[in-house]
């Protein structure tokens, strides 16, 4: 039997993801297995050709606990990464091997089925945030011997209350709010944070929570950018400093009614990311740039987005990562494929079927925790995911 286990990587790099890499590596080895690192995720597989075999070098290499053994010191992904939807894949991601004349996309899942066998591959061990672990679940449906991790800051994945790299960026969210308080201080100025969201406020709004922030605004909640700056302004007003902080998800929207209203506030090249699929992209420079003119002064806005992916990792983040790795070796030798690994307040460290990735991503239960009216966190006791 082989015992050749594929490992690879999908979606923006996280604090201490190098470290369950080099967690998998030593288990996995020493369970008698052969982990294969694959380069940048899917990227790997579907830019495998078993015609020209240069290219399993390019894609493909045998990992040794001493190849691993300082990543964990290292940020970003030593796998590398990549966005791939196998079910939806541009042209211009595909290898010129793959490219057949007038497709518009491509299902690039048979092919990466294909070459998991072909490679005589024991099983694989995706890490990564939800567009990768459907990707993962697809492929389970379809036989594929799958474990997976999950791994993003926004902490959104289903069947779990941690991911990897959740805790740093809380804590980065929150120590970064910290300091630039000291520039709105000074510039006696409202300022917009932007912070990543995907779909969900929930990282967003536990780090607006944690940081005391004035207001925030999250795609679960479109908002009025009227109520917004007169909201702003009273804060700035009775801070004895006379300065707000007003945190924005990337992705959140204006009110549908209230669209055509702002649209002239907008800069001509904003006005073409203002109607997008998930909402706003670029929502921290439309909001700032709307609040600049309505309140007729210079509104300062910081995006944090990937400083919140960088730095080292936490001790939450350090376990995390380290037993989730033991965790997802234990998985594969004991044949419990189609699974997730999962931290659950119930269970404490557990695994799920991989398929509840399938029912969407963890979003903010709006009545529990947002004061709609006020654009304001409304917590109590509070965990990182509600039930």
């Amino acid at each position: 039997m082989s015992k050749r286990v594929a490992i690879l990587v999908g979606g923006g790099d996280v604090p201490g993801l190098n470290i369950c890499l080099k967690g998998l590596v030593y288990r996995l080895i020493d369970e008698g297995f052969e982990p294969i690192g694959v380069r940048k995720g899917w990227d790997g597989f579907i830019y495998y050709n078993h015609h020209d075999p240069t290219t399993y070098g390019d894609n493909f290499t045998e990992l040794t606990k001493a190849m691993v053994r300082p990543i964990d010191r290292l940020h970003g992904s030593f796998l590398h990464s990549s966005r791939i939807n196998l079910n939806k894949v541009l042209p211009k991601q595909v290898p010129v091997f793959l490219r057949q004349p007038e497709a518009e996309s491509y299902d690039l899942s048979d092919h990466v089925v294909d070459v998991f066998h072909r490679l005589k591959f024991h099983a694989m061990i995706t890490l990564g945030d939800d567009d990768m672990l459907l990707s993962a679940a697809e492929l389970s449906r379809r036989g594929l011997p799958i474990v997976a991790i999950p791994k993003t800051i926004h902490n959104n994945i289903k069947g779990t209350d941690y991911t990897i790299g959740f805790s740093t960026g809380l804590a980065r969210g929150v120590s970064f709010i910290n300091e630039l308080r000291a520039l709105a201080g000074s510039r006696e100025q409202v300022m917009v944070v932007e912070t990543f969201g995907v779909g969900s406020g929930l990282s967003s709004l536990m780090i607006s929570f944690l940081a005391g922030v004035d207001r925030a605004i999250i795609p679960e909640v479109p908002y009025d950018p009227e109520k917004l700056a007169s909201l702003a302004m009273n804060d700035k007003r009775t801070n004895p400093g006379n300065y707000a902080v007003i945190t924005i998800t990337d992705g959140s929207s204006i009110l549908p009614e209230k669209m055509s209203e702002f649209l002239p506030y907008l800069l001509p090249d904003n006005q073409q990311i203002i109607g997008t699929e998930k909402g706003l992209s670029g929502s921290g420079l439309v909001a700032a740039h709307l609040m600049g003119k309505l309140l007729d002064e210079e509104v300062f806005l910081q995006s944090l987005t990937y400083l919140l992916r960088t730095g080292p990792p936490d001790g939450q983040d350090m376990l995390g990562a380290m037993n989730f790795a033991i965790l997802a070796t234990r998985l594969v030798r004991d044949g419990k494929f189609g699974t997730m690994t999962a931290y659950q307040r119930r269970y404490n460290l557990t695994h799920v079927d991989l398929q509840i990735v399938t029912q969407g991503i963890n979003i903010v239960d709006v009545d529990l925790l947002y004061d709609v009216d006020n654009y304001r966190p409304k917590v109590d006791l509070i965990w990182a995911v509600q039930e």
